[in-house]
């Protein structure tokens, strides 16, 4: 019969909970290791953003101040050049108007130096010049005569003027005397001068009248008459 053995074990029950307890430190260590190696990369990002962004705002109020410059300069470009395009505008449109001015002058002056002193105009009654513009109507023409007296200006001329336009109409010749086609029955064709005298007046043809000439005749009294002939063409494109 064999005694059996006695097997004495100690009861240690805190190392147990002291390698457990070891356990969860080791466990929070590393997490609050974790952590806080996450929050310094997390604070360089967040110092690297903030200084993006700094760097960022700082660029966007440069290219701000340099838009407003640009925007002043455009705006004094812009007023500058309206200024002196509104010169230029002012100069050329009084250049314009002298030279009108200096034409008429001088038109003026070769008109008295062809009554005072005429060169190759023979003495007597002279139709100068005749003139003849379209109007803004259609078939409406705008006409300035200018009748002189040439060296023997020493008494007044009496008379009429008469305007006749020569054309076809339906294939037909026809003449139309200035009584039938002025607008306005009123403008005068009486003679009275002594040295020159001017008329104006409007001629209004008819519809399909095709105009060739118009004679243009001053008949003073007691005097001869004098006509001239002008080609309707060369007027109204001269």
């Amino acid at each position: 019969m064999k005694t059996g053995e006695l097997v004495v074990k100690s009861h240690r029950p805190w190392q147990r909970w002291l390698v457990l307890a070891g356990s969860w430190v080791g466990v929070v260590l590393v997490a609050l290791f974790s952590y806080w190696l996450g929050q310094v990369q997390a604070g360089y990002h967040l110092i690297d953003v903030a200084r993006e962004r700094e760097m960022l705002q700082q660029a966007l109020a440069e290219q701000k101040d340099k838009s407003r410059q640009q925007g002043a300069q455009v705006a004094v470009l812009e007023r500058t050049q309206l200024i002196d395009s509104r010169s230029y505008d002012v100069v050329r449109s009084e250049l314009k108007q002298m030279q009108e001015e200096i034409l008429e002058l001088r038109e003026e002056v070769e008109f008295y130096r062809g009554i005072v002193s005429p060169r190759e105009r023979q003495a007597g009654l002279d139709i100068q010049t005749f003139k003849l513009e379209s109007a803004d109507e259609e078939r409406l023409y705008h006409f300035e005569l200018v009748m002189s007296q040439v060296l023997k200006n020493d008494r007044f001329v009496k008379g009429v003027v008469k305007l006749v336009v020569h054309g076809v109409q339906d294939g037909e010749p026809l003449s139309l005397d200035f009584r039938d086609i002025s607008p306005n029955k009123s403008v005068g064709r009486k003679l009275s001068f002594r040295y020159f005298q001017r008329m104006s007046g409007e001629i209004r043809l008819p519809e399909g009248f095709v105009p060739r000439n118009i004679m243009i005749e001053m008949a003073p009294q007691k005097r001869k008459a004098v006509s001239k002939t002008f080609d309707w063409q060369e007027l109204s494109t001269g």
